[in-house]
């Protein structure tokens, strides 16, 4: 997971950003999985597994602030964004994973103060 994390920071700008939080997906027995973060400013928070080719997860998060969102996966060279919203307190989706890679859920926060993100995901 740390390979897969420098990979991302690299394909951000890297160093423009303070720090990243990698947090790698952990699913329960029941298939869920969720998490609870505070970022600092201009701290990253990617939140990545590999799935099955063919299954779905349905996702949401909600924010303490408008932030940068994208779901990402690492295919060869070439970064895919099956979601991206330039600016997002809170969104819901179900995403269909067509490729084994690990896939990232991600922030950017792009605000002066400190910022709290919580995402669920469900199998």
């Amino acid at each position: 997971m740390k390979k897969l994390a420098l990979l991302c920071l690299a394909a951000l700008g890297g160093p423009a950003l303070a720090a990243a939080q990698v947090v790698e997906i952990v699913w329960t027995p029941e298939g869920r999985f969720e998490h609870r973060a505070t970022l600092a400013p201009k701290q990253l928070l990617e939140v990545c597994g590999k799935l099955v080719p063919g299954g779905a997860v349905s996702w949401s998060f909600e924010s303490s602030a408008a932030l940068p969102f994208n779901i990402h996966v690492h295919q060869g060279k070439e970064v895919v964004y099956p979601a991206r919203l330039e600016r997002a307190d809170r969104a819901q989706g179900r995403q269909v994973f067509e490729a084994e890679p690990a896939h990232c859920w991600m922030w950017t926060n792009k605000t002066a103060g400190d910022v709290t993100v919580s995402l669920s995901l469900q199998r």
